[in-house]
């Protein structure tokens, strides 16, 4: 292979973290070895201590991917929104929607996804008070133009983003059978819905 055909140190990194996705989804954490996750990323076991130190360094750095992802995705809604529900609406998929749509694609995502991991425990606490800062900033503003009335209810706007989020989260649990996506999306809709108007808010047509 040539100078300009070999694998820049990014991408070898991204091969890693794409392997690593991939094993640990289909086969679980503990069923996967580096030696797997080489293969898989087509890079000699070596090449692989050289980007990371441990299979438990992988995992968190691939945690730590999916969070940068989800909180990028959800900037970029509460930038490009024009109104508060769409705001609400893109910040709540941006996360529920995303972590919905990995966990059901495999069971052993939920062990990269799970907050109770010992493994990311601080990654997840510091990306859950990133996002709610997020939500609570565009609560505080919308009521600053006059979009919500957060006050008169007797709430902040922390303590707004708070349930908002405990609410949207209650709605991926089920009795039976799980929502399929699109349905899950409509349902966090009808929750932005309920809670704009509920704060006095108005849904444009």
């Amino acid at each position: 292979m040539s100078p300009r055909e070999a694998p820049s140190t990014k991408d070898k990194h991204e091969a890693i973290l794409t392997a690593a996705f991939s094993l640990f989804g289909h086969y679980g954490y503990r069923r996967t070895s580096i030696d797997d996750i080489a293969q898989e990323a087509g890079i000699a076991k070596g090449t692989v201590y050289l980007y990371f130190k441990s299979k438990e360094e992988i995992f968190r750095a691939l945690a730590q991917q999916l969070i940068d992802k989800m909180l990028a995705a959800s900037e970029t809604a509460q930038a490009a929104a024009h109104n508060v529900p769409e705001q609400l609406r893109g910040i709540l998929d941006a996360k529920f929607g995303y972590f919905f749509e990995l966990l059901h694609a495999s069971a052993h995502v939920r062990e990269i996804l799970d907050a109770k991991n010992q493994l990311c425990t601080d990654l997840f606490a510091q990306a859950d008070r990133r996002y709610q800062r997020l939500l609570a900033q565009t609560i505080a503003e919308a009521e600053k133009r006059g979009e919500l009335h957060v006050a008169r209810i007797g709430l902040e706007p922390e303590a707004a983003a708070e349930l908002l989020t405990r609410s949207a989260s209650g709605l991926g649990t089920y009795s039976t059978t799980a929502p399929t996506l699109p349905a899950f999306r409509r349902h966090l809709d009808a929750l932005v819905r309920v809670f704009v108007v509920g704060l006095g808010g108005q849904i444009p047509s």
